[in-house]
Protein backbone atom coordinates (compact mmCIF):
# COMPACT_ATOMS: atom_id res chain seq x y z
CA UNK A 1 0.00 0.00 0.00
CA UNK A 2 2.62 2.57 0.48
CA UNK A 3 3.95 2.03 -2.62
CA UNK A 4 0.73 3.19 -4.23
CA UNK A 5 0.83 6.11 -1.77
CA UNK A 6 3.94 6.84 -2.98
CA UNK A 7 3.00 6.91 -6.68
CA UNK A 8 -0.34 8.97 -5.82
CA UNK A 9 1.77 11.54 -4.39
CA UNK A 10 4.00 11.73 -7.31
CA UNK A 11 1.05 12.33 -9.99
CA UNK A 12 -0.64 14.60 -7.55
CA UNK A 13 2.69 16.87 -7.68
CA UNK A 14 3.40 16.34 -10.98
CA UNK A 15 -0.75 17.46 -11.88
CA UNK A 16 -0.37 20.64 -9.43
CA UNK A 17 2.78 21.66 -11.65
CA UNK A 18 0.69 21.40 -14.43
CA UNK A 19 -1.60 23.54 -13.14
CA UNK A 20 0.33 26.41 -11.85
CA UNK A 21 3.47 26.85 -13.23
CA UNK A 22 6.23 27.87 -11.55
CA UNK A 23 8.01 31.14 -11.41
CA UNK A 24 11.54 29.02 -11.91
CA UNK A 25 10.48 26.93 -14.07
CA UNK A 26 11.89 26.19 -17.07
CA UNK A 27 9.79 27.68 -20.56
CA UNK A 28 7.91 25.39 -22.24
CA UNK A 29 4.03 25.94 -21.92
CA UNK A 30 1.29 27.88 -23.60
CA UNK A 31 -2.70 27.50 -22.41
CA UNK A 32 -5.35 25.68 -24.06
CA UNK A 33 -8.87 26.76 -25.60
CA UNK A 34 -10.10 26.86 -21.85
CA UNK A 35 -6.95 28.62 -20.04
CA UNK A 36 -5.10 25.61 -18.68
CA UNK A 37 -1.26 25.55 -19.03
CA UNK A 38 -0.25 22.80 -21.38
CA UNK A 39 3.38 22.22 -21.74
CA UNK A 40 4.31 23.14 -25.29
CA UNK A 41 7.57 23.74 -27.38
CA UNK A 42 9.44 26.87 -26.61
CA UNK A 43 8.77 30.02 -29.21
CA UNK A 44 11.96 32.16 -28.50
CA UNK A 45 15.54 30.67 -27.32
CA UNK A 46 18.76 33.18 -26.77
CA UNK A 47 20.44 32.93 -29.64
CA UNK A 48 23.92 31.11 -29.73
CA UNK A 49 26.61 33.96 -28.63
CA UNK A 50 23.91 35.95 -28.28
CA UNK A 51 24.12 37.13 -24.72
CA UNK A 52 25.74 40.27 -23.97
CA UNK A 53 27.55 41.95 -21.17
CA UNK A 54 30.37 44.35 -20.14
CA UNK A 55 32.86 41.53 -20.42
CA UNK A 56 31.87 40.28 -23.73
CA UNK A 57 34.71 40.65 -26.31
CA UNK A 58 32.29 42.85 -28.56
CA UNK A 59 31.79 45.58 -26.13
CA UNK A 60 34.96 46.96 -26.67
CA UNK A 61 34.67 49.64 -29.47
CA UNK A 62 36.96 49.87 -33.02
CA UNK A 63 39.13 52.67 -31.12
CA UNK A 64 39.98 49.79 -28.29
CA UNK A 65 37.32 51.93 -25.44
CA UNK A 66 35.96 49.36 -23.62
CA UNK A 67 32.50 49.82 -21.88
CA UNK A 68 33.38 49.99 -18.19
CA UNK A 69 30.90 48.23 -15.75
CA UNK A 70 30.70 50.74 -13.83
CA UNK A 71 29.09 52.88 -16.06
CA UNK A 72 26.64 50.09 -17.29
CA UNK A 73 25.10 49.65 -13.49
CA UNK A 74 21.50 50.49 -14.20
CA UNK A 75 20.73 50.16 -17.82
CA UNK A 76 17.04 51.88 -18.58
CA UNK A 77 16.30 51.59 -22.13
CA UNK A 78 17.18 50.32 -25.56
CA UNK A 79 16.12 51.33 -28.65
CA UNK A 80 16.52 49.97 -32.30
CA UNK A 81 16.68 52.08 -35.25
CA UNK A 82 17.23 51.47 -39.03
CA UNK A 83 19.55 53.69 -41.68
CA UNK A 84 18.69 53.53 -45.09
CA UNK A 85 21.38 54.05 -47.89
CA UNK A 86 20.45 55.01 -51.13
CA UNK A 87 20.35 51.69 -52.44
CA UNK A 88 17.93 50.80 -49.66
CA UNK A 89 19.84 48.65 -47.48
CA UNK A 90 19.32 49.06 -43.93
CA UNK A 91 21.69 49.24 -41.83
CA UNK A 92 20.96 49.32 -37.59
CA UNK A 93 21.86 51.32 -34.81
CA UNK A 94 21.57 50.28 -31.35
CA UNK A 95 21.00 52.58 -28.25
CA UNK A 96 20.82 52.00 -24.60
CA UNK A 97 20.63 54.40 -21.99
CA UNK A 98 21.80 53.86 -18.32
CA UNK A 99 20.48 56.39 -15.33
CA UNK A 100 23.00 56.03 -13.15
CA UNK A 101 25.92 57.24 -15.19
CA UNK A 102 23.67 58.91 -17.73
CA UNK A 103 25.60 58.08 -20.71
CA UNK A 104 24.06 56.96 -23.96
CA UNK A 105 26.06 53.91 -25.64
CA UNK A 106 25.18 53.02 -29.03
CA UNK A 107 25.92 50.15 -30.77
CA UNK A 108 25.96 48.30 -34.49
CA UNK A 109 23.34 46.08 -35.73
CA UNK A 110 25.41 42.43 -33.71
CA UNK A 111 25.75 44.70 -30.42
CA UNK A 112 29.41 45.57 -31.28
CA UNK A 113 29.86 48.42 -28.95
CA UNK A 114 30.82 51.79 -30.79
CA UNK A 115 31.19 54.59 -28.64
CA UNK A 116 29.43 56.72 -25.63
CA UNK A 117 28.01 60.19 -25.57
CA UNK A 118 28.08 61.86 -21.88
CA UNK A 119 26.07 65.60 -22.75
CA UNK A 120 24.47 67.20 -25.69
CA UNK A 121 25.90 70.37 -27.14
CA UNK A 122 24.11 73.32 -26.96
CA UNK A 123 24.19 76.47 -29.29
CA UNK A 124 23.21 79.80 -28.15
CA UNK A 125 22.36 80.89 -31.42
CA UNK A 126 18.88 78.07 -31.69
CA UNK A 127 17.60 79.53 -28.72
CA UNK A 128 15.86 82.14 -27.04
CA UNK A 129 16.35 83.93 -23.48
CA UNK A 130 13.16 82.34 -22.54
CA UNK A 131 13.94 78.65 -23.58
CA UNK A 132 17.57 78.96 -21.96
CA UNK A 133 15.81 79.68 -18.84
CA UNK A 134 13.78 76.75 -18.82
CA UNK A 135 16.61 74.02 -19.63
CA UNK A 136 18.46 72.23 -16.59
CA UNK A 137 21.73 70.35 -16.35
CA UNK A 138 22.79 68.42 -14.25
CA UNK A 139 25.77 68.78 -11.57
CA UNK A 140 28.55 67.01 -10.06
CA UNK A 141 29.74 68.96 -7.11
CA UNK A 142 32.97 68.36 -5.29
CA UNK A 143 31.49 65.63 -3.24
CA UNK A 144 30.49 63.79 -6.36
CA UNK A 145 26.91 64.17 -5.77
CA UNK A 146 24.53 64.92 -8.57
CA UNK A 147 21.80 67.42 -8.86
CA UNK A 148 19.92 69.77 -11.44
CA UNK A 149 20.22 72.90 -11.81
CA UNK A 150 19.29 75.67 -14.23
CA UNK A 151 20.73 76.36 -17.15
CA UNK A 152 21.25 80.29 -16.35
CA UNK A 153 23.00 78.50 -12.85
CA UNK A 154 25.04 76.18 -14.58
CA UNK A 155 26.31 80.33 -16.71
CA UNK A 156 26.55 81.68 -13.23
CA UNK A 157 29.27 78.71 -12.08
CA UNK A 158 31.35 79.47 -15.01
CA UNK A 159 31.08 82.98 -14.59
CA UNK A 160 28.81 84.10 -17.32
CA UNK A 161 25.15 85.52 -18.02
CA UNK A 162 22.85 85.00 -20.43
CA UNK A 163 24.05 88.33 -22.29
CA UNK A 164 27.76 86.67 -22.34
CA UNK A 165 26.23 83.40 -23.58
CA UNK A 166 24.46 85.03 -26.47
CA UNK A 167 27.33 86.93 -27.05
CA UNK A 168 29.39 83.84 -28.20
CA UNK A 169 26.66 83.49 -31.27
CA UNK A 170 27.93 86.34 -33.06
CA UNK A 171 31.90 84.05 -33.32
CA UNK A 172 31.72 81.79 -36.04
CA UNK A 173 31.39 78.20 -34.19
CA UNK A 174 34.78 76.80 -36.31
CA UNK A 175 36.50 79.89 -33.92
CA UNK A 176 35.32 79.13 -30.79
CA UNK A 177 37.57 77.55 -28.40
CA UNK A 178 36.48 75.12 -26.34
CA UNK A 179 35.34 77.01 -23.38
CA UNK A 180 33.58 78.80 -25.71
CA UNK A 181 31.11 75.62 -26.10
CA UNK A 182 28.40 74.32 -23.49
CA UNK A 183 26.47 71.36 -23.26
CA UNK A 184 23.68 70.21 -21.37
CA UNK A 185 24.32 66.57 -19.19
CA UNK A 186 21.08 64.78 -18.26
CA UNK A 187 20.37 63.07 -14.81
CA UNK A 188 18.91 60.26 -14.63
CA UNK A 189 18.73 59.43 -18.40
CA UNK A 190 15.93 57.29 -18.46
CA UNK A 191 14.63 56.44 -22.32
CA UNK A 192 15.77 56.76 -25.48
CA UNK A 193 13.60 56.85 -29.36
CA UNK A 194 14.87 58.09 -32.51
CA UNK A 195 12.46 59.20 -35.41
CA UNK A 196 12.51 61.94 -38.19
CA UNK A 197 9.76 64.39 -38.50
CA UNK A 198 9.53 66.99 -40.79
CA UNK A 199 11.23 70.06 -40.71
CA UNK A 200 9.43 73.77 -40.01
CA UNK A 201 10.03 77.94 -40.43
CA UNK A 202 10.47 79.74 -37.94
CA UNK A 203 6.43 80.98 -38.28
CA UNK A 204 5.77 77.08 -37.86
CA UNK A 205 4.84 76.08 -41.41
CA UNK A 206 5.68 73.15 -42.39
CA UNK A 207 9.11 72.70 -45.13
CA UNK A 208 7.93 70.18 -47.72
CA UNK A 209 10.51 67.53 -48.57
CA UNK A 210 12.97 68.55 -45.64
CA UNK A 211 12.86 66.19 -41.99
CA UNK A 212 14.78 66.32 -39.01
CA UNK A 213 16.83 63.21 -37.82
CA UNK A 214 16.50 62.93 -33.91
CA UNK A 215 17.31 61.52 -31.00
CA UNK A 216 14.55 62.33 -27.80
CA UNK A 217 16.33 61.30 -24.39
CA UNK A 218 14.05 61.22 -21.10
CA UNK A 219 16.25 63.44 -19.03
CA UNK A 220 14.15 62.46 -16.19
CA UNK A 221 15.68 63.75 -12.83
CA UNK A 222 16.33 67.63 -14.94
CA UNK A 223 12.16 67.28 -15.68
CA UNK A 224 12.91 67.49 -19.07
CA UNK A 225 13.60 66.00 -22.76
CA UNK A 226 16.21 66.99 -24.85
CA UNK A 227 16.03 66.37 -29.02
CA UNK A 228 19.16 66.47 -30.48
CA UNK A 229 20.27 65.98 -33.72
CA UNK A 230 20.97 62.10 -34.12
CA UNK A 231 24.60 62.64 -36.29
CA UNK A 232 25.66 65.86 -34.14
CA UNK A 233 24.03 65.60 -30.76
CA UNK A 234 23.81 69.31 -30.32
CA UNK A 235 20.20 70.17 -28.59
CA UNK A 236 17.68 71.03 -30.97
CA UNK A 237 15.33 71.18 -29.02
CA UNK A 238 13.91 71.17 -25.00
CA UNK A 239 10.71 70.22 -23.54
CA UNK A 240 10.32 71.53 -20.34
CA UNK A 241 7.89 70.89 -17.08
CA UNK A 242 4.17 71.31 -19.01
CA UNK A 243 3.27 74.71 -17.74
CA UNK A 244 -1.15 73.94 -18.90
CA UNK A 245 -3.32 74.42 -16.10
CA UNK A 246 -4.21 70.13 -16.17
CA UNK A 247 -1.24 69.54 -15.40
CA UNK A 248 -0.59 72.05 -12.21
CA UNK A 249 0.57 70.50 -8.97
CA UNK A 250 2.17 67.02 -10.86
CA UNK A 251 5.75 66.93 -11.52
CA UNK A 252 7.23 65.94 -15.02
CA UNK A 253 9.59 62.96 -14.81
CA UNK A 254 9.56 61.56 -18.21
CA UNK A 255 10.83 57.93 -18.25
CA UNK A 256 9.61 56.36 -21.84
CA UNK A 257 8.52 57.98 -24.95
CA UNK A 258 7.71 57.72 -28.41
CA UNK A 259 6.84 59.98 -31.52
CA UNK A 260 4.68 59.92 -34.42
CA UNK A 261 5.32 61.12 -37.87
CA UNK A 262 3.99 64.51 -37.55
CA UNK A 263 6.29 64.70 -34.72
CA UNK A 264 3.88 64.60 -31.57
CA UNK A 265 5.65 63.02 -28.73
CA UNK A 266 3.57 60.72 -26.81
CA UNK A 267 5.65 60.06 -22.72
CA UNK A 268 5.10 58.22 -19.46
CA UNK A 269 5.61 60.65 -16.56
CA UNK A 270 6.58 58.96 -13.06
CA UNK A 271 3.48 59.38 -11.13
CA UNK A 272 1.17 60.58 -13.08
CA UNK A 273 -1.63 58.22 -13.15
CA UNK A 274 -4.24 60.06 -15.57
CA UNK A 275 -2.69 58.04 -19.09
CA UNK A 276 -0.08 58.53 -21.47
CA UNK A 277 1.17 62.30 -22.31
CA UNK A 278 0.51 63.47 -25.22
CA UNK A 279 2.82 66.71 -26.39
CA UNK A 280 2.43 69.11 -29.84
CA UNK A 281 5.29 69.09 -32.40
CA UNK A 282 6.59 72.27 -30.26
CA UNK A 283 6.42 70.39 -26.66
CA UNK A 284 3.18 71.74 -25.20
CA UNK A 285 0.92 69.59 -23.42
CA UNK A 286 -2.29 68.49 -25.28
CA UNK A 287 -4.07 65.39 -23.51
CA UNK A 288 -3.86 62.20 -21.69
CA UNK A 289 -4.64 59.24 -23.51
CA UNK A 290 -5.56 55.85 -22.98
CA UNK A 291 -6.85 56.03 -19.60
CA UNK A 292 -7.98 53.37 -17.44
CA UNK A 293 -11.10 54.50 -15.15
CA UNK A 294 -10.77 52.20 -12.06
CA UNK A 295 -14.13 50.50 -10.93
CA UNK A 296 -14.86 49.51 -7.31
CA UNK A 297 -16.91 46.89 -6.83
CA UNK A 298 -20.34 47.56 -4.60
CA UNK A 299 -18.64 45.93 -1.20
CA UNK A 300 -15.65 48.52 -1.82
CA UNK A 301 -18.19 51.78 -2.00
CA UNK A 302 -20.29 50.77 0.69
CA UNK A 303 -17.36 50.46 3.27
CA UNK A 304 -15.41 53.17 1.95
CA UNK A 305 -19.04 55.18 2.59
CA UNK A 306 -18.60 54.47 6.40
CA UNK A 307 -14.99 55.05 6.62
CA UNK A 308 -13.29 58.08 7.77
CA UNK A 309 -10.55 60.73 6.87
CA UNK A 310 -7.83 58.67 8.70
CA UNK A 311 -9.11 55.22 7.42
CA UNK A 312 -9.26 56.17 3.72
CA UNK A 313 -5.83 57.77 4.15
CA UNK A 314 -4.67 54.32 5.61
CA UNK A 315 -6.31 52.56 2.76
CA UNK A 316 -4.96 51.70 -0.81
CA UNK A 317 -4.85 54.82 -2.84
CA UNK A 318 -7.12 54.12 -5.79
CA UNK A 319 -5.40 54.83 -8.94
CA UNK A 320 -6.24 55.26 -12.39
CA UNK A 321 -3.38 54.01 -14.28
CA UNK A 322 0.10 53.39 -14.25
CA UNK A 323 1.42 52.61 -17.40
CA UNK A 324 4.50 50.98 -17.68
CA UNK A 325 6.20 51.28 -21.32
CA UNK A 326 5.06 52.24 -25.08
CA UNK A 327 5.64 51.74 -28.69
CA UNK A 328 4.25 52.68 -32.05
CA UNK A 329 3.68 50.62 -35.04
CA UNK A 330 4.14 51.81 -38.41
CA UNK A 331 0.37 52.87 -38.57
CA UNK A 332 0.56 55.18 -35.96
CA UNK A 333 -1.14 53.35 -33.07
CA UNK A 334 0.66 53.17 -29.44
CA UNK A 335 0.58 49.74 -27.96
CA UNK A 336 1.14 50.49 -23.92
CA UNK A 337 1.38 48.32 -20.94
CA UNK A 338 -0.08 49.46 -17.45
CA UNK A 339 -0.52 48.13 -13.75
CA UNK A 340 -3.90 49.19 -12.08
CA UNK A 341 -5.21 49.10 -9.18
CA UNK A 342 -8.91 48.25 -9.26
CA UNK A 343 -9.06 47.51 -12.75
CA UNK A 344 -9.80 44.51 -15.00
CA UNK A 345 -6.15 42.97 -15.76
CA UNK A 346 -7.31 42.28 -19.29
CA UNK A 347 -6.91 45.76 -19.99
CA UNK A 348 -3.29 45.74 -18.99
CA UNK A 349 -2.77 45.78 -22.79
CA UNK A 350 -3.62 48.44 -24.68
CA UNK A 351 -3.05 49.60 -28.60
CA UNK A 352 -3.90 53.45 -28.77
CA UNK A 353 -5.44 54.93 -32.45
CA UNK A 354 -4.83 58.27 -33.02
CA UNK A 355 -8.11 59.44 -30.88
CA UNK A 356 -7.02 58.04 -28.01
CA UNK A 357 -8.90 55.26 -27.92
CA UNK A 358 -8.42 51.57 -27.02
CA UNK A 359 -8.49 49.49 -30.20
CA UNK A 360 -6.57 46.07 -29.54
CA UNK A 361 -7.64 43.28 -30.92
CA UNK A 362 -9.44 40.62 -27.98
CA UNK A 363 -10.23 37.63 -30.18
CA UNK A 364 -8.37 34.94 -29.01
CA UNK A 365 -9.20 32.07 -26.40
CA UNK A 366 -8.79 34.30 -23.56
CA UNK A 367 -7.87 38.19 -23.50
CA UNK A 368 -3.98 39.05 -23.68
CA UNK A 369 -2.76 39.19 -20.19
CA UNK A 370 0.48 36.94 -19.82
CA UNK A 371 0.02 34.44 -17.22
CA UNK A 372 -4.15 33.49 -16.80
CA UNK A 373 -2.90 30.73 -13.77
CA UNK A 374 -1.35 31.89 -11.51
CA UNK A 375 -0.74 31.78 -7.39
CA UNK A 376 -3.32 34.19 -5.49
CA UNK A 377 -2.20 33.76 -2.41
CA UNK A 378 1.55 33.55 -0.59
CA UNK A 379 3.93 34.78 1.70
CA UNK A 380 6.16 35.40 -1.42
CA UNK A 381 4.51 38.75 -2.74
CA UNK A 382 6.57 39.07 -6.02
CA UNK A 383 5.11 35.62 -7.24
CA UNK A 384 1.44 36.65 -6.06
CA UNK A 385 -1.30 37.95 -8.19
CA UNK A 386 -1.17 38.38 -12.60
CA UNK A 387 1.84 39.48 -14.33
CA UNK A 388 2.97 42.56 -14.02
CA UNK A 389 4.19 44.10 -17.71
CA UNK A 390 7.43 45.98 -18.18
CA UNK A 391 8.10 46.78 -22.13
CA UNK A 392 6.55 45.87 -25.34
CA UNK A 393 7.40 45.88 -28.71
CA UNK A 394 5.68 45.01 -32.11
CA UNK A 395 6.65 43.81 -35.57
CA UNK A 396 5.73 44.50 -39.16
CA UNK A 397 2.73 42.36 -39.62
CA UNK A 398 1.01 42.78 -35.89
CA UNK A 399 2.64 40.41 -33.85
CA UNK A 400 3.54 41.90 -30.03
CA UNK A 401 5.34 40.52 -27.45
CA UNK A 402 4.74 41.77 -24.05
CA UNK A 403 7.80 41.12 -21.13
CA UNK A 404 6.46 40.44 -17.80
CA UNK A 405 8.94 41.52 -15.19
CA UNK A 406 7.44 39.05 -12.50
CA UNK A 407 8.31 35.94 -14.18
CA UNK A 408 10.79 37.01 -16.97
CA UNK A 409 8.68 35.93 -19.52
CA UNK A 410 7.85 37.02 -23.22
CA UNK A 411 4.15 36.67 -24.19
CA UNK A 412 3.56 36.89 -28.14
CA UNK A 413 0.63 37.95 -29.80
CA UNK A 414 -1.06 37.79 -33.11
CA UNK A 415 -2.97 41.65 -34.32
CA UNK A 416 -6.22 39.64 -33.24
CA UNK A 417 -5.02 38.49 -30.01
CA UNK A 418 -4.03 34.71 -30.15
CA UNK A 419 -1.64 33.81 -27.70
CA UNK A 420 1.11 32.31 -30.55
CA UNK A 421 4.01 31.07 -27.77
CA UNK A 422 5.56 31.83 -24.51
CA UNK A 423 9.79 32.19 -23.98
CA UNK A 424 11.94 33.23 -21.08
CA UNK A 425 11.89 32.92 -17.63
CA UNK A 426 14.03 33.91 -14.41
CA UNK A 427 16.52 31.82 -13.23
CA UNK A 428 20.66 32.24 -11.96
CA UNK A 429 21.98 31.23 -15.83
CA UNK A 430 22.95 33.45 -18.76
CA UNK A 431 20.33 32.92 -20.99
CA UNK A 432 17.43 33.76 -18.24
CA UNK A 433 15.85 36.71 -18.21
CA UNK A 434 15.68 38.63 -14.61
CA UNK A 435 14.18 42.03 -15.25
CA UNK A 436 13.53 42.91 -18.68
CA UNK A 437 13.09 46.37 -18.72
CA UNK A 438 12.87 46.91 -22.23
CA UNK A 439 12.69 44.75 -25.67
CA UNK A 440 12.72 45.54 -29.74
CA UNK A 441 12.32 43.68 -32.28
CA UNK A 442 15.24 43.22 -34.76
CA UNK A 443 13.71 41.39 -37.99
CA UNK A 444 12.79 37.88 -36.41
CA UNK A 445 14.85 38.23 -33.44
CA UNK A 446 13.72 39.98 -30.22
CA UNK A 447 16.58 41.75 -27.73
CA UNK A 448 15.80 42.04 -24.43
CA UNK A 449 17.49 44.30 -22.02
CA UNK A 450 18.30 42.83 -18.13
CA UNK A 451 18.71 45.37 -15.93
CA UNK A 452 19.53 43.01 -12.98
CA UNK A 453 21.61 41.57 -14.86
CA UNK A 454 23.29 44.54 -16.66
CA UNK A 455 23.23 42.29 -19.73
CA UNK A 456 21.16 42.14 -23.43
CA UNK A 457 19.96 38.80 -24.89
CA UNK A 458 19.10 38.43 -28.19
CA UNK A 459 16.11 35.55 -29.09
CA UNK A 460 15.58 34.00 -32.09
CA UNK A 461 12.84 32.02 -32.94
CA UNK A 462 12.86 27.97 -32.70
CA UNK A 463 11.62 25.90 -35.42
CA UNK A 464 7.82 25.93 -34.75
CA UNK A 465 7.90 29.59 -34.00
CA UNK A 466 9.21 30.41 -37.71
CA UNK A 467 6.31 28.30 -38.62
CA UNK A 468 3.78 30.12 -36.58
CA UNK A 469 5.41 33.45 -38.11
CA UNK A 470 5.15 32.55 -41.48
CA UNK A 471 1.55 31.78 -40.97
CA UNK A 472 0.60 34.75 -39.17
CA UNK A 473 2.70 37.24 -41.77
CA UNK A 474 1.06 34.99 -44.90
CA UNK A 475 -2.53 35.29 -42.95
CA UNK A 476 -1.94 39.00 -42.14
CA UNK A 477 -0.99 39.71 -45.96
CA UNK A 478 -3.88 38.17 -47.11
CA UNK A 479 -2.49 34.87 -48.63
CA UNK A 480 -4.47 32.16 -46.40
CA UNK A 481 -3.51 29.59 -48.61
CA UNK A 482 0.14 29.61 -47.56
CA UNK A 483 -0.91 30.88 -44.28
CA UNK A 484 -2.51 27.26 -43.75
CA UNK A 485 0.48 25.78 -45.41
CA UNK A 486 2.50 26.51 -42.35
CA UNK A 487 -0.33 25.41 -40.00
CA UNK A 488 0.31 22.34 -40.95
CA UNK A 489 3.85 22.53 -40.33
CA UNK A 490 3.22 23.39 -37.18
CA UNK A 491 0.18 20.58 -36.04
CA UNK A 492 3.12 18.22 -37.83
CA UNK A 493 5.55 19.49 -35.19
CA UNK A 494 3.17 19.74 -32.31
CA UNK A 495 -0.26 18.21 -32.54
CA UNK A 496 -1.54 20.15 -29.69
CA UNK A 497 -1.14 23.47 -30.43
CA UNK A 498 -4.82 24.33 -30.82
CA UNK A 499 -4.59 27.56 -32.88
CA UNK A 500 -3.35 25.68 -35.68
CA UNK A 501 -6.33 24.21 -36.62
CA UNK A 502 -7.71 27.45 -36.38
CA UNK A 503 -6.21 28.72 -39.17
CA UNK A 504 -6.05 26.19 -41.31
CA UNK A 505 -9.94 26.60 -40.96
CA UNK A 506 -9.62 29.94 -42.27
CA UNK A 507 -8.48 28.87 -45.42
CA UNK A 508 -10.95 25.98 -45.86
CA UNK A 509 -14.05 28.96 -44.59
CA UNK A 510 -11.83 31.11 -47.15
CA UNK A 511 -12.08 28.32 -50.14
CA UNK A 512 -15.98 27.80 -49.72
CA UNK A 513 -15.51 24.33 -47.70
CA UNK A 514 -17.62 24.98 -44.78
CA UNK A 515 -17.41 21.03 -44.00
CA UNK A 516 -14.02 20.72 -43.48
CA UNK A 517 -13.85 24.02 -41.92
CA UNK A 518 -16.37 23.50 -39.24
CA UNK A 519 -14.28 20.27 -38.36
CA UNK A 520 -10.61 22.05 -37.69
CA UNK A 521 -12.92 24.97 -36.03
CA UNK A 522 -14.40 21.93 -33.79
CA UNK A 523 -10.72 20.63 -33.03
CA UNK A 524 -9.22 24.45 -32.54
CA UNK A 525 -12.37 25.23 -30.02
CA UNK A 526 -13.07 27.86 -31.96
CA UNK A 527 -16.50 28.94 -31.57
CA UNK A 528 -16.70 32.11 -33.40
CA UNK A 529 -15.57 30.67 -36.77
CA UNK A 530 -17.27 27.35 -36.19
CA UNK A 531 -20.49 29.30 -36.56
CA UNK A 532 -19.44 31.24 -38.93
CA UNK A 533 -18.64 28.22 -40.59
CA UNK A 534 -21.53 26.51 -40.54
CA UNK A 535 -23.92 29.40 -41.18
CA UNK A 536 -22.62 29.54 -44.55
CA UNK A 537 -22.94 26.21 -44.79
CA UNK A 538 -26.25 26.30 -44.16
CA UNK A 539 -27.04 29.42 -46.45
CA UNK A 540 -25.33 27.48 -49.13
CA UNK A 541 -27.77 23.80 -48.81
CA UNK A 542 -30.52 26.39 -48.76
CA UNK A 543 -29.67 28.15 -51.93
CA UNK A 544 -28.30 24.66 -53.53
CA UNK A 545 -31.94 23.16 -53.20
CA UNK A 546 -34.45 25.21 -52.34
CA UNK A 547 -35.15 25.62 -56.50
CA UNK A 548 -35.80 22.11 -56.74
CA UNK A 549 -37.55 21.54 -53.54
CA UNK A 550 -39.82 24.28 -54.12
CA UNK A 551 -40.28 23.62 -57.88
CA UNK A 552 -41.46 20.08 -57.12
CA UNK A 553 -43.76 20.94 -54.38
CA UNK A 554 -45.09 24.06 -56.68
CA UNK A 555 -45.79 20.71 -59.47
CA UNK A 556 -47.58 19.02 -56.42
CA UNK A 557 -49.43 21.59 -55.78
CA UNK A 558 -50.37 22.42 -59.26
CA UNK A 559 -51.01 18.64 -59.86
CA UNK A 560 -53.53 18.96 -57.03
CA UNK A 561 -55.00 21.25 -58.37
CA UNK A 562 -55.61 20.85 -61.70
CA UNK A 563 -56.67 17.04 -60.72
CA UNK A 564 -59.45 18.92 -58.42
CA UNK A 565 -60.28 21.34 -61.52
CA UNK A 566 -60.41 18.07 -63.83
CA UNK A 567 -62.97 16.23 -61.01
CA UNK A 568 -65.38 19.24 -60.96
CA UNK A 569 -65.69 19.56 -64.59
CA UNK A 570 -66.44 15.87 -65.39
CA UNK A 571 -68.51 15.25 -62.36
CA UNK A 572 -70.32 18.96 -61.92
CA UNK A 573 -68.77 18.40 -58.46
CA UNK A 574 -65.38 17.46 -56.15
CA UNK A 575 -65.06 14.26 -54.48
CA UNK A 576 -65.69 16.04 -51.15
CA UNK A 577 -68.99 17.46 -52.06
CA UNK A 578 -69.86 14.20 -53.35
CA UNK A 579 -69.15 12.53 -50.35
CA UNK A 580 -70.65 15.03 -48.32
CA UNK A 581 -73.83 14.36 -50.35
CA UNK A 582 -73.75 10.47 -50.09
CA UNK A 583 -73.55 11.00 -46.21
CA UNK A 584 -76.74 13.28 -45.83
CA UNK A 585 -78.66 10.66 -47.97
CA UNK A 586 -77.41 7.33 -45.31
CA UNK A 587 -78.85 8.88 -42.53
CA UNK A 588 -82.02 7.44 -41.28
Amino acid sequence: MKKYYKYLILCLLLSFSLIIPSAHAAVGYTYSHSGEPIYSTVGLAPAAGGIYTVISDAWTSPSNETLQASQFTSPNDLFIYTEYDPAGVGTDIIYIVDAVSNLLFVFDGNMRYQYKVANYEILPENFTDDELIKMKTAFVDNNKNVTSISFTDYLAKKGMTLVDFRAIAQIPYAMRTPAQKFYLSPNALSGVYRNVRPAKNPDGTIIRGVFQDLLYLSDKSNNQIVIVDAKTYQVVQVVSSPTDISFSGKVFLPVKLVTDVAGRIFVISEGVYEGIMQMSYEGNFSSFVGVNYVSLTFWELFWRRFMTDEQLAQTETILNTIFTSLTIDEEGFIYATSRAVGTNAGAMIKRINPSGKDVLTRNGYSVPMGDLTYIRTGTNVALRGPSRFSAVTVNDYGVYTIADEKSGRLFSYDDEGNLLYISGGRGNELTNLNTPIAIRYQGENILALDKEKQSVIRFEPTDIAVSINKAVRYHYIGNLVASSEEWKNVVHQNPNYEYAYVGIGKSLLNEGRYLEAMSYFQTGYSVDYYSKAYKLYRDEQVNRYFTPVMSVILVGVAAWMGYKLYRKIKFGKDEDEGGEEWWITMKP
